[in-house]
């Protein structure tokens, strides 16, 4: 899969060979809309909510998926005197919610993002992963849409949870989606709700919409 080429706006930027830090700073933050094509990608809960925190964690990962969701590096090419970003911002919401088990599914309730994370990495090295991760303590209000015998659907309130944003690890993670060949990338969360009674359900989340921000250039 590939990703979309950048539209840098730079367009008409006098060409100093001296001067790419001006060149660069007259660049506009670029936001590439879904990423690693992540828009509409399932995160399934690694065990049922426990009790004592009714929480459990997600996770999606292209490296995982059949056929293999990896994809090429970000083209760059068109960006004047070498000149690359150093700053990112990865957003992505989360759409609606599945729940099964043998638990209480009530018509309504308060989803907490607890923590955030995205591993970016080298196709051929996994174990170079970078990872971007926050605590955003974000609540989503879920509201039941269809329901049957075991399973409710939820939709969820439309926000975003970000990473990247002052994070000492994105110019890593920029050299890894630049260079190097095929990536992946991994979308991980702890997530926890307000009710006890859903002790016991196991949760598939799809993810909204989701982009990334690139930004100061130099």
């Amino acid at each position: 899969m590939k990703l979309k080429t950048l539209a840098w706006l730079s367009a008409g930027l006098p060409l100093l060979a001296s001067c790419g830090s001006i060149v660069g700073a007259a660049i506009p933050p670029q936001t590439i809309s879904n990423p690693a094509h992540l828009n509409g990608a399932t995160l399934t809960s690694s065990s049922p909510l426990t009790v004592q925190r009714v929480g459990t964690s997600i996770q999606y990962d292209t490296s995982s998926t059949i056929p293999a969701g990896s994809f090429d590096d970000l083209d760059t090419s068109s960006i004047p005197l070498g000149i690359k970003p150093y700053a990112a911002e990865i957003k992505a919401s989360l759409k609606s919610v599945v729940m099964t088990g043998a638990c209480a599914m009530p018509a309504s309730f308060t989803l907490t993002v607890d923590a955030f994370a995205v591993s970016v990495w080298d196709s051929s090295n996994k174990a170079g992963a970078v990872t971007l991760s926050a605590t955003p303590n974000l609540n989503i209000a879920a509201t039941r849409t269809d329901s049957g015998v075991g399973t409710s659907t939820y939709s969820l309130e439309a926000k975003s949870v970000s990473v990247g944003k002052g994070d000492a690890n994105v110019p890593k993670a920029l050299m890894i989606l630049t260079t190097g060949g095929k990536n992946d990338v991994s979308v991980s969360a702890k997530i926890s709700a307000d009710n006890d009674a859903m002790a016991g359900c196991s949760l598939t989340f799809t993810l909204g919409d989701s982009s990334a921000t690139l930004s100061s250039f130099h």
